[in-house]
Parts: structure tokens; C-alpha cells; sequence
């Protein structure tokens, strides 16, 4: 889905339709997706059918769903016999038709058919389908999963110098302070670091790590704690880092700062009063180290 997905791609609308015999567009009533699954599944009743609607949350679910807000319920599933017969549910007429003439039999959506919707809970958005859907689905979150069972299990990376970066470790030490500091929802999925495609038990190479971490985690972080840069710096463990060298995000609010900007006459400023500035420490994201601290 997607915002500009409507009633008329999913189920049933008017579109231009290229003829094959001049190349002429005309306009037509045609089916969507989801009116051709539920004919197909009505008409194969002993099959099971599902539909998958990867971010369902971007569209406008009220405008998308239609009538199907009421048909997609359980109890008013419809059950067809092998006969084509309607046994049980709740059937509809859906708007339009191909040509007046035509008469339609009613719409229901089958019992044998199933629909899967995924979202990202992070999204602003969610709060609206959460009304609307909750009720009509049964939901399931699906948590970064950093467990003994991990798909991360078993993926390090080592460097030259023997440094070992247990990657499982690091995302779970990670995840817990960012809910800690915002909230469950904005943890980090392990699915960052598979973007290599490593298999259990492989290494990740150190390379892979630093791109990770220097233009999708960090960028990310930034997102989550827009301005906040403590925060990051919490997150990434570097108010527990001894050596500033290891520090991704290095912070500067000494006195000899103040004097470096404004100088040691004529002013009364209290360098307690001047904003911390932070800068992120390229070099680290070449240390080894600094990923390891982090857990």
C-alpha cells in the first residue's frame, strides 16, 4: 500500500483499457487485486488462499477498504458449497459493472481466504489503522529478535588485531537502552546487519560493519533523537569510553572551547551556559574497539 493506493486499484474501479484490435484506450470497469483473489478463492472452496499487504498502514485504510471494513470480519465471512451456493455470510453489491446489461451476483469475501498485513510500528501513522483494524485482525509483533535463537547467533566479526565484535551482544545492548531512553518500538532490527547475507556461524567482515554503522545507524540514531546527541552517545556507549578516540560522537564544552570562540576579556559568559558541541569522530568508525565498548 501507499498513500495514493485507492478503493478503485484494490477492489473495483473505472481505468483506460488499450484495445488489442485498433490501439484504442477505452475506459472500463475493472477488478482489482483483492475482488480477482476472492473470485478465485469462491471459486476453488476446498483451497486456502492468502493475500500479503506489505505496509498497510501507508494508505488510507477507510478509503481502501470500503465495504470490506464490515466483509472482512469473521462472522461475515462467506462459505460457498461445491456448487457455488452460499451457505453462510454476508454478501454485498459492489458498484459498476461491465456494461448495463450485465448482472452480477453479489460480493462476499470467502471464508478460505486469508489476509496477512504487515506495518512498521515505529510509523507515525499507525494510530490510525489501529482503530479502524483492530478489531478485524489479529496482531502480532514481531520484535528485533537478539535471543539464543537469533538469526544473528553466531555472527562476529574479526579484525586483524583479534578483536572479536559479537554482533548479537552489541544490537541487544544497543536495543535495551534505546528503550530505555524512547521506547520499544524504535529498537534496531537485526535485520541491519544481515544485510551482507551472512549465514549463521559466518563472520561479518569489519568493512560490512562500518557501512552499517556509519550510513544506517548512526543516520537512524539521528532521526530518533533528533538534536539529542547525548542520547546517542548513551546509546553507543560513549560516555563509558575512557579513550575520546573510541568515541563515535565526541563532545566538546571545556573552558579552553569558550576561549577558543570568544576569547578571555570583555565578556561574562559562564561556560557552563555554552551548548555542548558534537561532532562525530570519523576515525572511530575504523577502531575495532569502539564497537566492542558498546556492549
Amino acid at each position: 500500500f501507499h498513500p495514493s493506493f485507492s478503493y478503485e486499484d484494490f477492489i473495483r474501479g473505472i481505468r483506460p483499457v488499450m484495445t488489442a484490435e485498433d490501439g484504442t484506450t477505452q475506459f472500463r470497469v475493472v477488478d482489482g487485486i483483492f475482488k480477482q483473489i476472492c473470485d478465485e478463492a469462491r471459486a476453488n472452496p476446498s483451497k486456502r488462499y492468502a493475500l500479503f499487504i506489505d505496509e498497510i498502514n501507508r494508505a488510507n485504510i477507510a478509503k481502501v477498504f470500503g465495504e470490506l471494513i464490515t466483509l472482512i470480519e469473521t462472522d461475515k465471512r462467506v462459505v460457498f458449497d461445491d456448487e457455488g451456493r452460499v451457505t453462510q455470510g454476508m454478501l454485498v453489491q459492489l458498484p459498476g459493472g461491465d456494461g448495463a446489461d450485465v448482472v452480477e451476483p453479489p460480493f462476499g469475501v470467502p471464508a478460505n481466504l486469508d489476509i496477512y498485513g504487515t506495518m512498521n510500528t515505529a510509523d507515525r501513522s499507525l494510530a490510525l489503522v489501529d482503530t479502524a483494524l483492530r478489531r478485524r485482525f489479529e496482531f502480532i509483533p514481531m520484535m528485533p529478535d537478539t535471543s539464543e535463537k537469533s538469526p544473528l547467533k553466531g555472527i562476529k566479526v574479526e579484525t586483524e588485531n583479534n578483536v572479536v565484535i559479537d554482533i548479537r551482544l552489541m544490537l541487544e545492548k544497543m536495543n535495551l537502552r534505546i528503550e530505555a531512553l524512547y521506547d520499544r518500538d524504535h529498537t534496531i532490527g537485526h535485520a541491519y546487519f544481515l544485510s551482507s547475507k551472512p549465514q549463521q556461524g559466518q563472520n561479518l567482515e569489519f568493512e560490512d560493519l562500518k557501512n552499517i554503522f556509519r550510513h544506517r545507524i548512526l543516520p537512524l540514531l539521528e532521526e530518533y533523537f533528533f538534536d539529542d546527541w547525548e542520547k546517542i552517545r548513551l546509546v553507543l556507549g560513549d560516555n563509558q569510553k575512557p579513550d575520546v578516540n573510541l568515541q563515535f560522537i565526541t563532545v566538546n564544552n571545556n573552558d579552553n572551547y569558550v576561549t577558543e570562540l570568544f576569547g578571555n576579556n570583555n565578556h561574562d559568559l559562564d561556560p557552563t551556559s555554552i551548548r555542548k558541541r558534537y561532532q562525530i569522530n570519523e576515525s572511530a568508525f575504523d577502531q575495532p574497539q569502539a564497537y566492542q565498548l558498546i556492549y
